[in-house]
C-alpha cells in the first residue's frame, strides 16, 4: 500500500516537472468615455485621453462624477503610474482637468507631444509648474522614439491623424497625433487615437515592415469599416490578439453591434464598451 502512495506521488511530481503550469497575465480595461480608458494590470496603472468634457454634440463625454474620481486619485483611478494622451482635440483633451489632475498627482507624468503640451501651457495657468512631470515626445513623421517612463517601456509613433473634410478643406492636417505601444507586466498594448488606415500605409512605406508584437489594440472604429478602410490590411499588419473599437459615437452603437457581430466570424477578438465604467478582464496564457 505505502509502495502504491510513493509511486502515485511520485508520477504526480513528474507530471508537474514536465507540464508546468502555464503564466497567466490579466489585463483589466475600464472604460471612460471615446478614447479614454484605464489599464490595469497586477503591477501598472495606464490612462490615456482620460479628461475631457466636450463631445461635440456628437461623441460620448464621462460624467463629471467620473472626472472627479479621476482628478482625485478615488479607486480605481489611484495609483497611475502613467497618463497618455494621444492629441489636444477637445474630445481627447481638457487642459484644466488635465493640470488640476497633475497638480494633485505629483507623481504621475504626463506623456504628450510638443504641439499637444504647447496647446495645454496656452489654456492653463497652472501649467508652468507642472514642467517636471511632463514628458515631450514628438517624432519626426512616420516614426518612433522608445523610452522607459516610470517603469514601463514605452514606444511611441507619429501616425497620421485622420481627415475632415469641409469644402474641400482637410480641417484636421494641422493636428498632431501620437500613437503609444507599452508593456504592461508583459502584455503589449496598441493605442492608436485618432487614425485611419492611410496612416498605417504610410508608416509601413516609411519603415518596411511592422515588426512589433501587439496583444491588445485600440483601434479607431472607423479603422474595421469596410467601406472607408481595408480591415485585413489592418489586422494583418498589427496581428493583435484581441482589438477595442473605440470613438464609437452612441447614436451608431445599435449599428456597430452588428457589424462587429460579423466582424467575429473573421476576428473573434473584437470588443467594444458603451457605458462609462464599464469593464473587461482579458487574459493570456503563455
Amino acid at each position: 500500500m505505502k509502495f502504491k502512495i510513493l509511486l502515485c506521488i511520485l508520477i504526480v511530481s513528474s507530471s508537474i516537472i514536465i507540464f508546468p503550469q502555464s503564466d497567466v497575465k490579466k489585463l483589466n480595461i475600464t472604460y471612460i468615455a471615446n478614447e479614454g480608458f484605464l489599464l490595469s494590470t497586477p503591477n501598472k496603472k495606464v490612462i490615456i485621453d482620460a479628461l475631457f468634457k466636450e463631445g461635440y454634440g456628437f461623441f460620448l463625454t464621462p460624467p463629471k462624477t467620473l472626472e472627479d474620481s479621476i482628478i482625485n486619485a478615488i479607486p480605481p483611478f489611484n495609483n497611475i503610474n502613467l497618463f497618455l494622451l494621444t492629441h489636444h482635440h477637445a474630445d481627447h483633451c481638457d487642459p484644466g482637468m488635465i493640470t488640476d489632475f497633475l497638480d494633485k498627482q505629483k507623481n504621475v507624468p504626463l506623456v504628450c507631444s510638443e504641439p499637444a503640451w504647447d496647446f495645454i501651457q496656452e489654456k492653463s495657468p497652472i501649467s508652468a509648474r507642472l514642467k517636471d512631470q511632463i514628458v515631450e515626445v514628438t517624432p519626426p513623421m512616420n516614426r518612433s522614439i522608445s523610452k522607459v517612463i516610470n517603469g514601463i517601456p514605452v514606444k511611441i509613433f507619429s501616425l497620421k491623424h485622420l481627415s475632415y473634410y469641409k469644402n474641400g478643406v482637410d480641417l484636421d492636417s494641422g493636428m498632431f497625433n501620437i500613437s503609444f505601444l507599452f508593456d504592461m507586466d508583459g502584455i503589449k498594448v496598441f493605442h492608436s487615437g485618432d487614425i485611419m488606415k492611410n496612416a498605417l500605409q504610410d508608416y509601413m512605406v516609411e519603415n518596411k515592415e511592422w515588426k512589433d508584437t501587439i496583444d491588445v489594440a485600440f483601434l479607431y472604429y472607423e479603422v474595421l469599416d469596410s467601406s472607408k478602410s481595408d480591415p485585413d490590411y489592418v489586422i494583418k499588419m498589427l496581428n493583435p490578439k484581441y482589438i477595442v473599437l473605440m470613438h464609437i459615437p452612441p447614436v451608431f452603437i445599435a449599428a456597430w453591434a452588428k457589424k462587429i457581430d460579423q466582424l467575429k466570424m473573421n476576428y473573434p477578438g473584437i470588443i467594444f464598451f458603451v457605458n462609462p465604467m464599464d469593464s473587461r478582464t482579458l487574459t493570456f496564457m503563455e
